[in-house]
């Protein structure tokens, strides 16, 4: 069976922890991806998620960062997505791109 998506998780700083995505957000690993960032909404005030490698991104990936914004706003930790044109496009497509804090890079979103 293929791999469908491949989590990596970086600590560049101690309040910071970067989650980059490569692959497919669908419904074997939208789960995968929501239970990543959980594991990080104690202690840590800002999760960084680099989506510019994602190769399928549709309905339940957006429905997964909606709740990951919302879990992120009750735990008080800033959430910064990077979106690749495959995730942009699917924001603008559906006028949801203001829910959400992007950035053009995992460095700008670092540095805010």
């Amino acid at each position: 069976m293929p791999e469908h998506v491949r989590l990596r998780v970086d600590r560049p700083a101690r309040d910071c922890v970067v989650l980059t995505v490569n692959g497919e957000i669908d419904l074997v690993s939208a789960p995968e991806l929501a239970a990543a960032f959980e594991e990080y909404l104690d202690g840590t005030p800002c999760v960084v998620v680099d989506l510019t490698d994602v190769t399928f991104f549709g309905s339940l990936g957006l429905a997964t960062l909606v709740r990951m914004t919302a879990l992120a706003d009750s735990n008080d930790v800033r959430l910064a997505l990077v979106p690749g044109p495959l995730v942009r496009r699917t924001m603008e497509l559906t006028r949801t791109a203001e829910l959400f804090t992007v950035y053009e890079s995992v460095a700008d979103a670092r540095r805010a």
